[in-house]
């Protein structure tokens, strides 16, 4: 998966979430350009003239991976180049006109009635300029992944565009909270934040003592021909694991911050001290990325976690909103109750 900087081969838990499916060559630049947008520089809650009426739309300044950008106080017809912030413009109560497709089996369940009623305006890392700017967007959003840095330019002459910076040691709350930022929701933000801690709050209540005595290791299928990757701690469902108090086993203990470790299917043997694992599934509930190639081997199945029937799939595996965050720690208190022993 070489050939796009970022659809290609993620080193990282987020890196992998932004480019996880099958890469696509950038296709050439289309042949017509859009007319750039003047942006008019003003305060938070200012207005700017618009139309030929003479009629005013307010306005605002966020910040951005690109500087500060000034945005409608209130878009109403937005397009999303990312599905973390397309994820997030769900939760936060918005439809975008326009989204990402990088296959509907990675669309979490939550969101596919939604994803599937706006319009597709990339394929892969293939951006669609020209149905972008039919769609009059009024506010374009995404995080600064590499191929979409590169498309900042075309991008923001079609529309003001705001990017989440993107960062390989970021939290995954850091996109979220960027795109309730871009968008002016961040009361909405609020009451989404409360409502995971409270799940965090009630399952480390509930099942504190099994988090905490026993091991987990967080896994996915690789685009490393041959190999799958083990998730760190610092990893979006290493970082919920760690809030609800759980132990890591050696594997995922071992991952340094904002990295995974790529690792042949044959080493299965590295996760002999894990009592759970976690992996990724597609929204039907198949794995995801080929790790049913590890799941197969004979080396994996004599594993205590696979003995034990503690093998936890989750299409929330890479969060890129609050509720897909808490639909891992939904898949997490659904494996513990099911294994009591």
């Amino acid at each position: 998966m070489n050939p796009v900087p970022s659809p290609a081969r993620p080193a990282t838990a987020h890196a992998a979430r932004a480019v996880r499916r099958r890469t696509r060559v950038l296709r050439p630049a289309v042949a017509a350009a859009a007319l750039a947008l003047a942006l008019t520089a003003c305060d938070s809650g200012s207005s700017a003239a618009g139309g030929a009426g003479g009629t005013t739309a307010a306005t605002r300044v966020v910040g951005t991976a690109h500087g500060k950008v000034t945005v409608p106080a209130h878009p109403l017809r937005i397009v999303s180049v990312h599905s973390w912030s397309t994820e997030s413009l769900f939760d936060l109560g918005l439809t975008p006109v326009g989204v990402e497709d990088s296959g509907a089996n990675y669309v979490p369940p939550r969101y596919l009635k939604g994803w599937k009623a706006a319009a597709k305006v990339s394929t892969g890392a293939d951006l669609d300029y020209e149905r972008i700017a039919a769609l009059k967007p009024d506010l374009i959003v995404g995080v600064d992944v590499p191929y979409l840095s590169k498309a900042y330019r075309r991008l923001s002459a079609i529309a003001p565009t705001a990017f989440a910076s993107f960062r390989e040691s970021d939290s995954w709350t850091a996109y979220p909270d960027a795109t309730a930022s871009f968008v002016n929701r961040t009361a909405q933000l609020a009451r989404l934040k409360k409502k995971y801690a409270d799940r965090i709050a009630a399952v480390r209540a509930a099942e504190g003592a099994k988090l905490s005595g026993s091991r987990w290791d967080v896994i996915q299928g690789g685009f490393d021909s041959g190999n799958y990757w083990i998730y760190g701690p610092s990893s979006p469902v290493g970082d919920i694991l760690a809030r609800l108090g759980a132990r890591f086993a050696s594997a995922t203990a071992a991952v340094d911050k904002g990295a995974t470790k790529s690792v042949s299917y044959e080493r299965a043997d590295l996760l002999k001290d894990a009592d759970h694992l976690v992996y990724y599934t597609n929204n039907d509930g198949s794995p995801a990325n080929d790790i049913q190639k590890l799941f197969a081997l004979r080396a994996f199945k004599e594993l205590p976690a696979a003995r034990n029937h503690r093998v936890v799939g989750t299409a929330d595996f890479l969060p890129g909103s609050y509720n897909d965050a808490i639909g891992v720690v939904d898949a997490i208190e659904k494996a513990l109750k099911d294994h009591t022993g």
